[in-house]
């Protein structure tokens, strides 16, 4: 008797163990990439910047992506990068877009950065680019910045799939009369909330 039920003691440990080991490891999260913040209201003739964040990245290494504007209510400036490719302390190498304007819209294509001198990518969630934008004239009912073709890659350069939080696009209320924007500094850029008119 006794030894039976050690017998069928062993036997389950044994099918546990097996189980266990032959079970397909824990999925990573899909990274998701987002245009933050998704709405904003700034005052005419104020610059201000949009971030591209990123969630759940595993082994991120370099990035690519596309801003499509309104011409007539925003004036592109420039991207800066984000501190998530350089958070372990990694250089890293920016490519500034190419502006391609059409009648009413524009679209800065082509932002891309990657690390250097480092032989992985960096996991986690943090900020890729900050997009500087010149409001130009008020436009209450709001106008979209559409961040799109986002391409995330890892070390070996293979992309590293991704959801998009609302699309990826920001929405941007300006107004003649409304408060100063006020943003923090983003990395080398000592950002001042400028209003021309």
């Amino acid at each position: 008797m006794r030894k039976s039920f050690y017998l069928l003691v062993s036997i389950l440990i044994a099918l546990v163990g097996v189980a266990l080991l032959t079970r397909p490891p824990a999925q990573a999260a899909t990274a998701k990439v987002g245009c933050q913040p998704q709405n904003l209201t700034v005052r005419t003739g104020q610059t201000f910047y949009v971030t591209l964040a990123v969630t759940d990245t595993q082994n991120l290494y370099a990035w690519q992506f596309n801003t499509k504007f309104n011409k007539q209510y925003l004036e592109f400036i420039a991207v800066f990068p984000g501190d998530q490719l350089r958070v372990d302390g990694a250089r890293h190498f920016l490519v500034a877009p190419v502006l391609v304007s059409g009648s009413t819209t524009s679209e800065a294509q082509n932002a891309a950065a990657t690390r250097l001198s480092k032989d992985s990518g960096v996991n986690g969630n943090g900020a890729l680019a900050h997009v500087l934008f010149r409001a130009l004239k008020q436009k209450t009912d709001g106008t979209t910045i559409d961040l799109n073709t986002i391409l995330l890659l890892d070390h070996n350069a293979l992309e590293i799939q991704k959801d998009y939080v609302s699309g990826a696009d920001c929405k941007v209320i300006i107004r003649d009369n409304a408060p100063l924007f006020v943003q923090a500094p983003v990395g080398e850029l000592v950002f001042l909330p400028a209003i021309i008119r």
